[in-house]
Formats: C-alpha cells, structure tokens, sequence
C-alpha cells in the first residue's frame, strides 16, 4: 500500500555530505520498504548489533545538527544557548531529555526503530509512531533492511492510505471579526490527492485539510482570551475532509477562501503526510500570537522541506495568519498557483448584482415561499437566474440548520425550490465572478505600524507624537490586503510630547479595539459593532488630561453608499475610571451612554477621509455630558507607506497634527 510513500521518501532524501560515507544506497533502500511497506521482510527480526553502528554513523555525520532533524523535532535555538523542542506532549520524544537534547532523541529514536519487542498499542513502537523520523534518517545514514526491516503499521497504513498526498496547498481563510479565534484570519493545509490540486483538475473537496488550532474547553469569553494570551490551552493538529472545512469557514461564516498550490517535491509532499501523522500525536502549547496556527503550518512545511525559509519571515511577537502567506512568496517559485474560493455570501451578492430590482423581489418572496409567482411571460432562463439566486438565499441564512437539520422548514423550501428550478429545464449560466486580486491577503501592508509627527493643540503649544501598533488594520489604512469594511487593532498605542511643559502623556492604548461594518442591504440586516478595552487621556471637565480606564462597546446600522462612502451610526456604551475622574456619585468610576457617528469617504486607492463623533450623558458625574468630534485625511504614497493628517475637538482641547505612518 505504501510503496508510492516510500518512493517519494527515497526521491526526497536528500544527499549525504561529501565526506561523508554515503552507505549502502540510501535511496534504494527507502525505495524498496518504509514503515508499514509491504515488504516480504516486515516483521522479521533485527539486528540488534546494527544500532551501535548506526549510532557511529550519525555522531560522525553530525547528524544530531542537521536542519532536517531538527526541524523535525520543532527543536529551537534558546536565547542563551541549547535548544528546546516546541512540542510539549510527552509521547513525542523517546529520549526522557528528548525536548531539550536532539542528539539524545536521535539516538533513542534508532533504538526504538530497532526494538521489535511486543509492543502494548502500535504507537508505541517507533517506526509506527516516527514515519517521517525513519524516512529522514533512513535516507541519511542508509538503512540495511535486512538487519533493520521495516515493521508493518495497521493504523498508519490507514492513515495514509485515506489522505494519499500527491501536492500541498495553504488555505488562507479570510479575516471573521464575530469569532475572536478567527480574527485575524486563518491557515491551515490541504494534502491534495491529485498533483494539480487547483483549477477543477481534480475534486479538491475529496482532498483532507490538516488544521492546528486550541483545544478550547471553556465557553467563558475572558477565560477563553486569557487562555490563549498566556498559553494554556493545547494546540493539537488534526486531519478532516476539505469540504468539512469549506462548509465552515464558507458556508457557515461566509469567509472567502484563498488557496496557494505549492511547489513540493513528490518526496516533500510524502514527507509532509507522515510528519502529519507524528504531529498528530502530540500537542503544543497554544499561544494565541505567536505559537498559533500559523506559525505551526509555517514550522510542518519546513520539517517536510528544510530548504525552505518560511519562519524567518514572520514577526516574533504576532504571527498573522497573513504573515504565513507572505512567507511563502518569499521563497521564490514556492508558490505555483492561487485559486480563490468565494464564499456562500460572495457568490450570493454576485447572482443579485445580474437581477432587476423586480427580480430581487422575487428572490426575496421565493426565500420565504417556495410558491410564490413568478411575473408572468419571464422566460425559463430568467426564472432559473432567479430560481438559483432565491436557492442561494436560503444557504446563506440557514447553512449552518441546513446542514444540521436543524430547520426542517428551510430544508423543505429548499426541495421545493430545487424541485421548480429543475422542472425548468435549463443549464444556470456559469456565475462570473471576477477574482478580487486587490484583496490577496500577500498584498496587504505590512501589520506592525510605527508613525511619527507633530501638532499642536490649544493650551500646551507644540507637541510631538509618536504612534505605534503592534497589528493589524484600520479604516484608515491602505485597503489592499484587507477586508473593506473592518478594522482589528491590537495595541495601537500613542504618545505625546509637551516641549514647553516638558511632559510626555499617555494619549490612547488599547489592548484592542475592533470596527466591524456590515452595510446594510435588501438581504442583509446584521449590525455593525464595535469594542475597544484600554486607556485613555479625558480631557473634559471631569478631569482634564488624566489616564482612564477605557472600555467602549457598541451596535448600531451601517450603510455603504456609491462613490466609496460608507456611514455607520451606533448606540454605544462606555466607563471610564481613574482616582482622578470626577465619576457617578463622586466616585472614580464613569459610565456613559449615548450616541456615536463614522463617516469613511475611499478617494480611490490613495487617500480616504474619516470623520467621527460622539456625545455621552454621564449619570451622577460631573459634568452631565461630554462630547468629541475630528477628522483625518490618509494620504497612501506607497503600499507600506502614509501621511496622515489629523484634527480633533473635545470640551477641553483643539488640536491638529500631522504623522508619517510606516508600515512593517
């Protein structure tokens, strides 16, 4: 069953060093049995005198060094020397220092390749549990496999037989604000069945996606952002159907898909499938911003294929499910192909952009009633544009019941509506949908933003401003990359600088703040909110410019109108706090309510204007209310690079500055 595996693990293997002793043709010896393989000699005895000279063979070698062993085993250099393995599940090392020492591991890992003593369950025995370990040091110290014969692996055999990889491809799952886990986005992979993965050359939703994400097992909203800050949950991969994963992030969140074909040898990609299989018994600590899903897609493709330079190119603090796209453009010829998956709602707004405004109406009738009439002398081509439009719908609002069984009316009004689309007759037209090239995750600038400016506000004279964020996007930021009507910030941060009163203020920090706009259409009522949890500097009567606490939620309704402006108004709550505020009852403690207003005006690809403003009843404070209105021009003068010039009015304060934005 295996031999294709075991061919590709020979062709894969890469060479000896020169001064090395080669041995006895490593790649035959791969060629002809791995792990599992149905070679006549599976299961017979080894022998056993062969692990001293196999030892021998790797200290000289320095095998223990070589970057494919070591990233094999996710073993990192530490700060102060030594390395330390990223895996945390003890099964994963058969050395009991195996996580900190690769040469110790490398040597019990041969030991175990030779012990075919009983062994209680498969996976305790190593060339069971280590496919991709035998492959990497079979291919390297070339294996004798009439004194070290491979063993025959059920479950493996199994496991590899399902997925049987012939290419890599990385999904990109575009950015969905309404789950905190996925904000950002999100990576995983698909082990393609078929070498050319992309362009319908073969089912890519028989294909099976490899996903690593947190084991979650809390429901509370502050456990569950603690956790995966401070790394308490386990990050485990796992292996399902692709179309489980499309149904998901397409259907069930109406996140557009993005799927980057890789250019792997057959010996990688079989690599990558049995590197899967080790990882697949192990678990990480799941750090949220860094350890996450995209760094461990980063670090499974280079133990598949050391020549590759994937985690050097992303951030050390955050690793960005966008950064692990531009990883792979920066090896160059890595990536042979992009395919876009729209989602359910993209394909949906795509049908409706074809119909008149009496068609929509239809759509909306037939949605709730599989009946409702049609207008009379509407050809059968334009009942099926219709028809397939009003099918859509019904995905779009129930996919989640649909596929669940959850909302047996739904599941019925779709039969019906199948049922009169097909007594139709006709072929629907193929759904032009053109490809958004401008919103290529690759494409987007760079998250970490640094700026740097002055101004001047009434009162204090000149000031200096240094602004920085750690990620990821504004409203106001160049929108290639990016969703267009979202803005996720983690630490965007700003400082200002009084020369006359030689005073450096803490103008505004949030740990994060989110603006999620969703315009609202015929078909589409959702709100829009908005949330940001920080500190920031009052500068009304009921402290003027002292440091608060800052916690603001609120939900509302946005429009997106034609010419690139896009409004939104929203009902908000917010508390300020700080010894020094004049709060409700004379407290330090500020809630208030009251409303807030944005305007976004896009002038093409290079300049957006932004105007806000808020007013708030403060109950039991003093003052009664407060206000704060401003304005800003973006000026985009390269992808990774603005200027941006700002205004502001609040009860105790005008100001006006100006910031070169870089983006890294």
């Amino acid at each position: 069953m295996l031999a294709p595996l075991a061919l590709a693990l020979a062709l894969a293997s890469p060479p000896a060093p020169p001064s090395a002793d080669p041995g006895p043709a490593p790649a035959a010896a791969i060629a002809t049995a791995a792990p599992g393989s149905l070679s006549p000699a599976a299961n017979a005895a080894p022998d056993p005198a062969y692990l001293a000279e196999l030892v021998a063979r790797a200290r000289a070698l320095r095998l223990a060094e070589d970057p494919g062993w070591l990233k094999l085993g996710h073993w990192r250099r530490r700060p102060l020397g030594g390395w330390k393995s990223e895996a945390d599940g003890a099964k994963f090392f058969r050395a009991r220092d195996g996580k900190t020492d690769p040469a110790a591991e490398l040597e019990a890992t041969l030991a175990g390749f030779l012990d075919a003593g009983p062994k209680a369950d498969e996976l305790d025995d190593a060339q069971c549990r280590f496919p991709a370990r035998f492959a990497f040091l079979g291919g390297r110290l070339g294996f004798d496999l009439a004194r070290l014969p491979p063993r025959r692996c059920p479950r493996f055999e199994d496991f590899y037989g399902k997925i049987r990889p012939q290419g890599v491809t990385v999904v990109f799952s575009s950015y969905y604000l309404n789950n905190p886990a996925s904000a950002f986005g999100h990576t995983l992979l698909r082990l393609d069945k078929a070498p050319e993965a992309i362009g319908g050359k073969h089912f890519e939703l028989l294909d099976y996606g490899v996903d690593y994400a947190a084991t979650v097992d809390t429901g509370n909203a502050v456990l569950y952002a603690a956790k995966g800050l401070l790394g308490f949950f386990k990050g485990e991969f796992k292996y399902y159907p692709y179309y489980y994963k499309v149904r998901e992030y397409g259907d069930y969140e109406s996140r557009d898909l993005w799927e980057y074909d890789l250019e792997l040898t057959q010996g990688e990609v079989a690599l990558l499938g049995a590197h899967v299989w080790e990882l697949g018994g192990t678990w990480f600590d799941y750090w949220y911003l860094d350890e996450n899903c995209s760094y461990h897609v980063l670090g499974a493709l280079e133990a598949a294929a050391p020549r590759l330079d994937l985690l050097s190119h992303v951030g050390r603090a955050v690793v960005l499910p966008s950064d692990t796209v531009v990883a792979l453009f920066r090896n160059p010829g890595l990536v042979r192909r992009v395919h876009y998956r729209p989602s359910i709602r993209t394909q949906f707004e795509a049908r409706a952009r074809g119909l008149s405004g009496a068609e929509l109406r239809e759509v909306e009738a037939l949605a709730g009633d599989p009946a409702a009439p049609l207008a009379a002398g509407t050809p059968p081509d334009g009942q099926a544009k219709v028809l397939d439009a009003a099918v859509d719908l019904l995905d779009l609002r129930h996919a989640r019941e649909l596929i669940r069984g959850l909302e047996p009316k739904a599941a019925q009004d779709r039969q019906a509506l199948l049922e009169r689309r097909a007594a139709l007759g006709v072929a629907s037209a193929p759904l032009a949908l053109p490809v958004p090239e401008a919103r290529r995750p690759e494409r987007g600038h760079g998250s970490l933003r640094l700026g740097v400016g002055g101004g001047a506000a009434d009162g204090q004279g000149g000031t200096v401003l240094l602004d920085a964020r750690l990620a990821l996007h504004d409203l106001g930021d160049p929108a290639d990359g990016y969703p267009p009507t979202a803005q996720i910030e983690f630490l965007p941060t700003r400082l200002r600088w009084t020369p006359r009163e030689r005073r450096v203020d803490l103008d505004d920090v949030a740990l994060v703040r989110i603006v999620s706009l969703s315009p609202v259409t015929r078909f589409d009522a959702r709100p829009s909110w908005k949330a940001s949890f920080g500190a920031t500097t009052v500068r009304d009567r009921g402290c003027d410019r002292c440091v608060a606490f800052a916690g603001d939620f609120g939900g509302g309704l946005a429009a997106a109108l034609p010419g690139g402006l896009d409004l939104a108004a929203t009902g908000d709550l917010e508390l300020r706090a700080s010894p020094r505020l004049s709060g409700a009852g004379g407290t330090g403690w500020r809630p208030g309510i009251g409303p807030s207003a944005l305007a976004r005006l896009r002038l093409g690809s290079r300049a957006v204007l932004l105007a806000d403003a808020r007013w708030r009843w403060l109950p039991e404070a003093a003052p009664r209310t407060t206000w704060s209105w401003g304005g800003a021009l973006r000026l985009h003068l390269a992808r990774d690079l603005s200027l941006a010039f700002e205004a502001r009015r609040q009860p105790l304060a005008t100001e006006a500055a100006a910031l070169v934005l870089g983006y890294f």
